[in-house]
């Protein structure tokens, strides 16, 4: 994409494509667009991408990531699927920006954000704490939790919407420690669930501490116990 371009006129309607593309690439089949009528989006753009790769990226950089929102998203990951995840050159540079500014804008945590855009924002200069302000857990003194009675299992987190969905608890073995323990399928396959140790601590409050870490939002169900120690809030797409 670093050859000299030639300029490109996109093809009508270009915008509002790229906005269903990103609705489908982020939501899936929620998104109510199936695959081949996702896939068949990007041909409208496919023999640009052939013939005159850097035209067509200069041409969404110019015309598309300005609007900024579900277009500038869908430009690219057109980009990525059309070209390759490198982003070499301002005009890919700039158009991975306006995604990276969509994801900030609607609080997506970092665990949500593709390998090649956090790389990009990482060798741009940002880091973890400059992606979103976050909130800090309660102090330990005002923790507000209630400890776990001889084998109490207690459900603090469902992930998604989803019947089957992950669950977390907590929950205190023989020995005193505090688990976190996952609640899942054995596979997509095998339906049946079992339990397995996800995390471990020694007290209530820092096991609460480190879930809220490792879930950096709230998922689809949190309980009242474990939402204030969550750092960010919860997405907005």
């Amino acid at each position: 994409m670093n050859e000299k371009s030639r300029p490109v006129k996109l093809p009508p309607g270009t915008a509002a494509m790229l906005a269903d593309f990103a609705r489908y690439e982020w939501y899936g089949e929620r998104s109510g667009i199936d695959p081949e009528q996702a896939w068949g989006m990007l041909s409208m753009l496919l023999p640009l991408s052939q013939s005159n790769a850097a035209g067509l990226t200069a041409a969404l950089a110019r015309e598309v990531t300005p609007l900024g929102g579900w277009p500038a998203y869908g430009a690219s990951r057109a980009v990525a699927e059309l070209l390759g995840i490198e982003f070499t050159g301002d005009d890919a540079e700039s158009v991975l920006a306006g995604a990276l500014n969509f994801l900030r804008q609607h609080g997506v945590p970092p665990l949500r954000v593709r390998g090649y855009e956090w790389n990009h924002w990482v060798s741009t200069g940002g880091t973890i704490d400059t992606w979103l302000p976050t909130v800090p857990p309660p102090p330990f003194e005002r923790s507000g939790l209630s400890d776990l009675g001889p084998g109490e299992v207690r459900h603090v987190a469902t992930m998604t919407e989803a019947q089957d969905s992950n669950t977390i608890h907590v929950s205190r073995d023989a020995s005193g420690a505090y688990l976190a323990l996952i609640n899942a399928r054995q596979s997509d396959d095998d339906p049946t669930r079992s339990r397995w140790e996800y995390k471990r601590a020694n007290s209530l409050y820092e096991i609460f501490r480190n879930l809220g870490l490792a879930l950096q939002s709230p998922p689809h169900w949190v309980s009242d116990e474990l939402e204030p120690y969550i750092p960010l809030p919860r997405p907005t797409i």
